[in-house]
């Protein structure tokens, strides 16, 4: 492994640097580089910009789902630590479980998904006669 060097004066570096020091430790070389660039005018050399998180088919289609259901899911789970939560005061308790089961009914209402939990039981089911089949001739 061939030995990294000062990039002012040339000299071997210590083993125990850091991978990114490019002047002797003390310091001196460094203020003597930056010294000589301003006296040339040059600019300091930028630093690398960060790379933007590339962003998969599905983290997108996240991103640009309906923020309705997206809220409603973010307030239900808030409800539900709410309501879990030992600290929260007695008084509140009724409130917070009415808000709760409202979120929950209109975020089933969006969903589309009957989960039986807020279905109506009352629809009534129509039976089917014995004679339906009997007209198709």
């Amino acid at each position: 492994m061939p030995s990294r060097c000062c990039k002012y004066c040339g000299k071997p570096l210590p083993p125990n640097v850091t991978a990114r020091c490019e002047y002797c430790p003390g310091g001196t070389c460094r203020k003597m580089a930056y010294k000589k660039r301003k006296a040339k005018g040059e600019p300091a050399p930028p630093k690398p910009k960060p790379k933007p998180p590339t962003l998969n088919s599905r983290e997108f289609d996240r991103m640009m789902d309906g923020s309705v259901e997206d809220s409603l899911r973010y307030v239900r789970d808030r409800l539900k630590t709410y309501l879990d939560d030992p600290g929260t005061p007695a008084n509140a308790v009724a409130n917070i479980s009415r808000q709760y089961i409202t979120v929950c009914e209109r975020l089933d209402q969006l969903s589309g998904n009957g989960t039986g939990l807020f279905d109506d039981e009352t629809e009534t089911v129509s039976e089917v006669s014995e004679d339906v089949g009997a007209s198709i001739v």
